[in-house]
């Protein structure tokens, strides 16, 4: 047998050894320094579709086996001591995983089976996207529900407290003279109206900032930070490039939205003394980077569960296929930075 013939004087890889190798699970062959078939088991025979005994001594390059295969061997003949690849081709009945040790000529190959782990890895990703879709389904819900509201409160109930300040404002000029508790009362009653009517905007506006809808994504990140600013205290310098270009409604809302969520987090945690703002508008894309100077964090606490609220910003992003990055280093300050197509 030619096996008996090329191990006859390579006492390194006793013939006895590989024979116990024909009944393991794994495929398993030796090619020698011309790639010549010294020794394959039953399971890579099966694996490759080849007859166990008419490719004993023959050259693996000359048969019609998958052409990846091929790749991956001459591949692990550049003498890297171990390499592992995934191969899986309509040509294969199978997913196959090839493990190659490369030693003093000698290529030994392990050929496995890992259909049922790349079915079960299809299976989670499938579920994780199924997962995605929802949640990107279930935001834009509640966008449209918080705009719906948003309206409704600045219209419906903002303009009914005003029409009660014009009633008390009208009794006031047409019931001279009154009582001078009367005209006080009356008068408190149209100065808490005013800050009734000022607490209706600003609800409405958490809810869905009007000047996104009506004048764009720039405008509303300036307003933002101009809002951030005055009731923090914190200057943000802001600044972009290019011009803004149309965006689907979609994307324009999350990027607002991580905007808002980066300087809420920068007012609770940063301990900063300013903050910039870029954003640029690309042909292709728009970049967004906010950036602090406050007291930074280790990015290793990302990890944790608490870390939720940045991993939902960056799934956000990433669920419409934008990219999300956030640096920080303790004493270093913190920068986020998006980018969307």
């Amino acid at each position: 047998m030619f096996e008996e013939k090329y191990f006859k004087n390579n006492e390194n890889v006793p013939l006895k050894i590989l024979m116990l190798l024909d009944g393991i699970s794994d495929g398993f062959f030796v090619l020698d320094p011309d790639d010549h078939v010294v020794f394959i088991n039953e399971k890579a025979a099966e694996f490759l579709v080849l007859d166990k005994q008419e490719i004993i001594g023959t050259n693996l390059n000359e048969q019609s086996i998958n052409q990846n295969i091929k790749n991956f061997i001459a591949k692990a003949r550049t003498g890297s001591l171990r390499i592992v690849e995934e191969i899986g081709e309509d040509s294969l009945s199978s997913w196959l995983e090839l493990e190659a040790i490369y030693y003093e000529g000698l290529l030994g190959l392990v050929v496995r089976d890992i259909s049922e782990r790349k079915e079960a890895q299809n299976e989670q990703k499938n579920s994780y996207e199924s997962i995605r879709n929802l949640n990107t389904h279930m935001q834009l819900a509640r966008e449209d529900e918080r705009a719906s509201l948003a309206r409704e409160i600045h219209d419906q109930l903002g303009q009914r407290l005003t029409g009660f300040k014009m009633e008390i404002d009208y009794i006031l000029r047409k019931s001279q003279p009154l009582e001078s508790f009367v005209t006080e009362k009356l008068r408190n009653v149209i100065k808490q109206i005013d800050r009734t009517i000022g607490t209706v905007r600003n609800i409405s506006r958490n809810l869905r900032p009007g000047i996104l809808d009506d004048f764009g994504l720039l405008a509303a990140l300036e307003w933002q930070a101009d809002e951030f600013t005055k009731t923090s205290g914190i200057p943000v310098f802001f600044q972009y490039l290019g011009e803004e270009r149309k965006m689907d409604n979609q994307k324009v809302t999350a990027i607002f939205r991580v905007y808002q969520e980066s300087l809420t987090n920068i007012m609770r945690h940063a301990k900063c003394t300013h903050v910039n703002v870029m954003v640029s508008f690309g042909s292709k894309r728009i970049v967004l980077e906010v950036a602090d100077n406050g007291q930074g964090f280790d990015p290793e606490i990302l990890k944790n569960q608490k870390s939720l609220g940045v991993f939902g910003m960056k799934e956000r992003i990433e669920s419409i296929g934008g990219r999300f990055e956030i640096e920080s280093g303790i004493g270093k300050g913190t920068k986020i930075k998006l980018e969307m197509p």
